[in-house]
């Protein structure tokens, strides 16, 4: 009896053992899925930190839960680390091999890693074992047409139909083999056929492309149609249509369908964008659909109305086309829903510079400052601008000076020469040259090659008295900083004109008349200014004919700018040539 209770005692012992040994792996096990519920909570809100720890905490707590590997799988994709991804696959496949979007997912890691044989010996598997998945088939397909085992996807695609019926995917890939083989008519008849037996539009899109590319403009309008009529918004039909017009130049159907395109607000806006700007780059369908063009630039404002890219992109397309104040209602309208946005608001600053609406680029400059003070330093300029062009030249000079310190600051060389340029312009326009040279000298002070503020100081030197010709030692200093600034730069026409009249009023007229040719080629000859003195040079030296033909054609381009003034002047020039060529006896 004592040895009987002795191996009792010991079974009971046993079985005391079993029970608490799994008593803890449920409690384990409850941890592990409890730490996988939050760690699902954290992937969907995107704290993809939190999830990746609670799935490596479930692990700790049941090392064979896979639902945790392929989290951190996923994690792994959403990072791009491909291997680390591929690792963990791997650990949950090997938990539950018969969990076929594991293996799939392990499939496309593969191919991701560049593991073709794997990823094929994958596949090749998974449709054993899942017949009726098309994922595996599909993707079989996609690994053999590109490696010219075409004859494999045909077999694939024939076993997948027989697994699930008739379907998409098996006819998709039929089309796709034909066309990679270049068997057009085999292509269109494998789409052709089963768009008989269920109307896609799809297919039949297929089908008009496929008879596009081959310049079957008019079968491939005929199936574009038959999509359209199943699904009217259908945007590859629809795009491919209106392609087709625009393609043997039938403009007016063209612009119909790109009005519909354009309208359709599911489209992508860069889609939309891509192709307004490939039309634009057409010269002659510019010029001649100039208003149509901008109605439908309208419509692709209108169709993303709060889309801030669209209506920029829009504005700036109707510029070109000269549309400023359908422009200007397309910015207006954006602003109503960003009002504070910055970007939006320095856009619409561009644009109110640009179309030289300067009053309210004035007010809106201020409102703007007034929005982003931190920001005054890089909008001043359009304010100062604004100013200067409604000839507020105090105004002007106290917004570009309030901004000097911040600009120093900030040790931009660039702007602050800009700032004292510009400053010194303003004062030589309200006829105070003492500031206005003390600020070029400023401005010199910074670079002393700047080609722009020595042409201005130079010609301000030069020709700031009305009433006399400065004294030698001015017109002296006037050369040289002109002589630079032609040296510094690269022909502009204006510094040409500069150094050609000092040259003059110093008294070399032949070089004058040398650098003046110079000035008028680079771009002088609509200037009715340079023409000018190019004829009072010519004139000089008693060319009474050429002069008389500049004059006549600075005349004419002081009349084209309705400066009467310039006008007045030039024919009181052109009387007094004409009787200095009298009394030359007609030279």
């Amino acid at each position: 009896m004592r040895h009987v209770f002795s191996i009792f005692s010991v079974a009971v012992c046993m079985l005391w053992s079993v029970a608490a040994s799994w008593g803890q792996d449920l409690r384990s096990i409850a941890a592990s899925d409890s730490c996988m519920i939050e760690a699902t909570l954290a992937f969907n809100r995107q704290n993809t930190e939190k999830a990746a720890d609670l799935c490596r905490k479930a692990l700790e707590f049941n090392s064979r839960n896979d639902a945790a590997y392929y989290m951190l799988a996923k994690l792994a994709i959403g990072s791009a680390d491909y291997l680390q991804a591929e690792k963990h696959l791997k650990s949950a496949a090997e938990i539950d091999s018969a969990n076929y979007y594991y293996m799939a997912t392990l499939g496309a890691i593969y191919l991701q890693n560049n593991d073709i044989p794997s990823a094929i010996k994958l596949h090749e598997s998974l449709i054993k074992r899942f017949p009726s998945k098309p994922d595996s088939y599909v993707a079989l397909i996609n690994l053999y047409t590109p490696r010219g085992q075409s004859d494999k996807a045909l077999e694939l695609a024939d076993k997948l139909e027989k697994a699930i019926g008739p379907n998409e995917q098996s006819t998709m890939a039929r089309f796709k083999v034909y066309t990679a083989r270049r068997e057009h008519q085999k292509a269109i008849d494998v789409l052709a056929k089963a768009d008989e037996v269920t109307p896609n539009q799809m297919y039949e899109t297929y089908i008009a492309d496929l008879y596009a590319g081959l310049g079957k403009d008019s079968l491939a309008l005929a199936y574009y149609s038959k999509a359209l009529e199943i699904d009217p918004d259908y945007i590859p039909a629809l795009y491919g249509k209106m392609e087709t017009f625009r393609r043997y130049k039938n403009y007016p159907l063209y612009l119909a369908y790109l009005k519909s395109f354009l309208s359709n607000r599911y489209t992508d806006g860069s889609i939309k964008k891509a192709h307004l700007e490939e039309v634009m780059k057409d010269p002659v369908f510019y010029q001649q659909y100039r208003n149509e063009m901008a109605e439908c630039i309208q419509e692709y404002a209108a169709s993303a109305p709060a889309d801030s890219a669209v209506a920029i992109s829009g504005a700036i397309m109707l510029s070109r086309y000269g549309e400023f104040q359908k422009a200007g209602k397309v910015l207006d309208g954006i602003l109503k829903y960003y009002p504070e946005d910055a970007y939006i608001r320095r856009n619409m600053m561009s644009f109110l510079y640009s179309t030289e609406n300067w009053e309210r680029l004035e007010s809106f400059s201020d409102s703007t400052m007034a929005l982003f003070p931190d920001q005054a330093v890089e909008l001043f300029q359009f304010k100062a601008f604004a100013e200067l062009n409604q000839k507020k030249f105090n105004a002007a000079i106290q917004t570009l000076l309030s901004q000097e310190k911040a600009v120093k600051k900030l040790r931009d060389t660039s702007m602050l020469l800009q700032i004292y340029s510009l400053v010194g312009d303003m004062y030589h326009s309200k006829n105070d040259d003492n500031s206005a040279f003390k600020y070029y000298e400023k401005a010199l002070k910074l670079d002393s090659d700047n080609p722009g503020v020595l042409n201005n100081y130079a010609w301000y030197l030069a020709t700031g008295s009305t009433d006399r010709i400065p004294d030698k030692k001015t017109l002296r200093k006037a050369l040289s900083m002109a002589k630079t600034a032609v040296e510094k730069s690269s022909g502009e026409s204006h510094y040409l004109d500069t150094y050609a009249w000092v040259l003059f009023l110093n008294g070399d007229v032949e070089e004058a008349k040398k650098y003046m040719q110079q000035a008028v080629a680079y771009g002088g000859v609509d200037d009715s200014g340079i023409l000018t003195r190019y004829s009072d040079i010519l004139a000089s030296l008693k060319e009474y004919d050429l002069a008389m033909m500049y004059y006549k054609k600075a005349l004419l381009k002081a009349a084209e700018s309705g400066n009467q003034a310039e006008v007045d002047k030039i024919s009181a020039r052109i009387e007094k040539t004409a009787a200095l060529q009298k009394e030359d006896g007609g030279k």
